[in-house]
């Protein structure tokens, strides 16, 4: 205890000690209540409550063993109907890198991505839902890459999936549509250069026959006309 000397008295102060706060054991949000609770493990919101259900019954409670308090608040629910628009195909199509009818390759934009126990948790994603076949993390650019069986779970399940879990991407199909058109335009181009290559050869061809055709062998002219 700290002693405050006033003179010939010392007086003892005693220091009062603030209790620890009792932080999510998900997201490390100070709980508000006690109610909440799996053991001896609180939790900020039935959102966070969730997700550690989610990956306890997956077997993926190491999360939580790379870092304390790993993950994200869930205090705001997901809507519903927010990924509704993805269960058309024709918007998904924009977003696919790769599908043969089934085996589908997308890569999404998380933000939420910022240390070693997200990039753990993302690329075991396929224990979450077997559908998943791979999933990997660009930790620099925080995009996952995941390949998936398309007739066993659709891309709005996909995304729901990594919104439950923390990691909402970030879909823009204003910029899909950027860089399909992008993409068409190179094409064009190339085309374009392989024509505009060839042209060039053949007129390179023929300039013999019109600068000096009576210079050339009889026999070799033929292959200039």
């Amino acid at each position: 205890m700290p002693e405050i000397s006033t003179g010939r008295n010392t007086v003892i102060v005693k220091k009062e000690v603030q209790p620890s706060a009792k932080l999510c054991y998900h997201c490390g949000t100070e709980c508000t209540t006690n109610n909440i609770a799996i053991d001896d493990k609180l939790f900020c919101c039935d959102g966070c409550k969730l997700v550690y259900e989610i990956l306890d019954k997956n077997g993926l409670c190491n999360y939580y063993e790379l870092q304390s308090h790993p993950g994200l608040s869930q205090i705001k629910p997901l809507r519903n109907d927010k990924y509704a628009y993805l269960d058309n195909e024709q918007i998904a199509e924009k977003l696919y890198k790769f599908t043969d009818g089934n085996i589908t390759i997308v890569t999404l934009y998380l933000p939420a991505v910022h240390c070693s126990s997200c990039m753990w948790l993302l690329e075991h994603m396929g224990k979450l839902n077997p559908a998943i076949i791979e999933s990997r993390l660009n930790f620099t650019k925080k995009e996952v890459t995941i390949q998936f069986r398309k007739q066993d779970i659709s891309l709005r399940q996909v995304v729901e999936l990594l919104t439950t879990i923390g990691y909402e991407p970030y879909i823009s199909l204003d910029e899909s549509d950027k860089k399909e058109k992008s993409s068409f335009d190179k094409h064009r181009i190339y085309k374009l250069g392989v024509a505009g290559f060839c042209f060039g050869n053949i007129m390179l061809m023929s300039f013999p026959e019109y600068l000096s055709s009576n210079d050339i062998e009889h026999q070799y002219a033929s292959l200039f006309r």
